[in-house]
């Protein structure tokens, strides 16, 4: 039902905005002043449902106690999402490994309504679960560290300034790791070719839903950073490590 709503919510948009007539008002040496006029009966006809659509994404799910943006090496935004799915599935999973441009729009400080989280998540992507060998869990990392960061939880990550893992804090020798993600990412979006192929298992809720219903169980919402990715360098005039 809300996916219904909100396809005719686009429609609505899109039937009004390409419902404008151009009708030619004047011309001089071949530059054309026009005016624009709205279909009325059409709008007519939509107002009703963009009034309706209108009243279910205005709800207020929550207060955000700050401004979520996305960034690299991590984000508030990007752990903020991330935390909130492995909070909620952590039975399920291990760790939650997203990506930043799943992430389509900030989460303002101050009142957050259903309809800001259809423009954070506009997709209709399902929650999955993958398993992967150590092999394959490092090669996740390695993407990870080699774009200078993706949104993910679960586990600690330190990197040398080219990329490279120095180390991880998950057992690699209790088994498969249990990656919680979307299945647009596990059918090998975003270049995570090391995903494809494998079993999914449903955990049978969209994402955007998943975000929803967090927020709705909170009066206020927050996130903070944590160098869960952070960055060793070496000093200049030292040869070991110190971590950012």
């Amino acid at each position: 039902m809300k996916l219904k709503l909100y396809i005719i919510y686009l429609a609505a948009f899109l039937l009004v905005s390409c419902s404008v007539q151009y009708n030619l008002q004047s011309h001089s040496e071949s530059i054309y002043d026009v005016k624009a006029e709205n279909d009325s009966a059409i709008t007519a006809m939509i107002t009703p449902y963009k009034i309706g659509i209108d009243s279910v994404m205005n709800k207020v799910l929550c207060i955000s106690k700050i401004e979520m943006t996305k960034g690299k090496p991590e984000s508030l935004l990007g752990n903020f999402v991330c935390d909130l799915c492995l909070q909620q599935y952590s039975n399920m999973a291990d760790i939650c490994v997203m990506n930043n441009g799943g992430l389509r729009s900030i989460l303002p400080k101050g009142e957050i309504t259903k309809g800001m989280i259809f423009e954070l998540m506009p997709f209709e992507n399902e929650l999955v679960i993958l398993e992967l060998d150590s092999d394959d869990y490092i090669q996740l990392l390695q993407y990870i560290t080699k774009r200078g960061g993706e949104p993910f939880a679960g586990v600690n990550i330190i990197m040398d300034e080219k990329g490279s893992i120095l180390s991880q804090s998950l057992n690699l020798n209790k088994g498969k790791i249990r990656v919680l993600t979307s299945d647009y990412l596990a059918n090998g979006g975003d270049k995570m070719s090391f995903f494809k192929g494998r079993k999914q298992a449903k955990v049978g809720i969209e994402l955007r839903d998943a975000i929803i219903n967090y927020c709705i169980s909170k009066e206020s919402i927050s996130s903070k950073l944590d160098n869960r990715l952070s960055i060793a360098k070496a000093k200049a005039e030292e040869s070991d490590l110190t971590i950012e």
